[in-house]
């Protein structure tokens, strides 16, 4: 994979619908080239997938991350018992026995049973649990895995957006032609409710990666701040001043001296002369690098909402247009 393909990488992972040329303007390659790059992308495993959910703001829902030093005597074996619990969406298996599970919760009430069931999976020790926080100000451009500010208030999502969804749900690159023949609506009406899903924020499209299928080096950096330091300005300077072609932040809300700062390179090099360059930064105490050498991706509960929340409504129609009995 070459810098090219890491730039259409990120552009494919910003924007998920972003056109071929759209793509083929901001890398300077014909229509063609951009193509035949995501189609071998897609095809090596680098792209595992691009999905549509219901996003995280408008289900009110709760991202966590739980880490720690794993004494469970198989990695794989550990990732798959995770991988079965409803809210685990991602596992990094990182060097030193380190686990770093990241999952959605529907309610902050089923924090401490999720940490537990982590902790007993993996046998964790050193656990550290963050509640990731919707911070704009680190990344306005870039939402990471959903994650952003909630509205005061949402539009219902219909039958039809909800439909929708389930047609992006194994390609969110569908044409909007083939999703309105799917649906058996118009083109207009699949571009209107997809517009004002996306303007709303009720949508979130987002693309599976798994770069170090490719030869790169994914490394997972807990970056602590001084007292006092402001964390947005920090993080911007981060991946402004030591820009890896891809790259974010995640910041926690009930740690507010951490930022999760996580990266790909294809040099070895490049990590050691930047993270060295990092050290001496006046607001950054400590850093704590690891290489992440295991990712796996799952479906959480979110992914089975739209066809469930379907069912319910067809169900609750049936049943209000039955029959009444007659009155004795």
């Amino acid at each position: 994979m070459d810098d090219t393909d890491r730039k259409l990488l990120m552009l494919i992972v910003t924007n998920p619908r972003i056109s071929f040329r759209e793509l083929s303007k901001r890398l300077g390659i014909t229509k063609q080239a951009a193509y035949r790059r995501l189609q071998a992308l897609k095809e090596s495993g680098v792209i595992e997938g691009m999905t549509a959910d219901i996003s995280i703001p408008y289900l009110d829902a709760v991202p966590v991350g739980v880490s720690g030093r794993s004494k469970a005597p198989s990695v794989l074996k550990t990732f798959e018992r995770l991988g079965e619990c409803e809210f685990t969406r991602r596992v990094i298996a990182g060097c030193g026995n380190y686990i770093y599970v990241d999952g959605i919760l529907r309610d902050i009430s089923e924090l401490d049973d999720f940490v537990d069931l982590v902790k007993r999976v993996a046998e964790l020790q050193d656990v550290t649990v963050g509640t990731f926080s919707p911070d704009r100000g680190l990344m306005p451009h870039y939402v990471v895995d959903g994650i952003t500010n909630r509205k005061p208030s949402y539009r219902k999502l219909s039958n039809l957006d909800l439909r929708i969804i389930l047609s992006l749900k194994e390609d969110v690159r569908k044409p909007v032609k083939e999703i309105a023949r799917e649906l058996g609506v118009s083109v207009k009406t699949v571009k209107r409710h997809l517009e004002d899903m996306m303007s709303e924020g009720s949508l979130d499209l987002h693309v599976r990666t798994d770069s170090p299928l490719a030869g790169d080096l994914m490394f997972v950096v807990n970056v602590t701040l001084r007292d006092g330091a402001d964390k947005a300005a920090v993080g911007r300077r981060l991946l402004s001043e030591y820009p890896f072609m891809d790259a974010f932040l995640v910041s926690y809300g009930n740690l507010p001296n951490q930022l999760g700062w996580i990266f790909w390179t294809g040099e070895l090099s490049e990590m050691r002369k930047i993270l060295t360059a990092v050290d001496e930064d006046e607001d950054i105490v400590a850093l704590m690098p690891n290489l992440g050498y295991l990712m796996r991706i799952y479906s959480t509960w979110q992914d089975k909402l739209p066809q469930s929340l379907i069912q319910k409504s067809e169900e609750n129609r049936t049943r209000s247009h039955r029959p009444r009995p007659p009155r004795k």
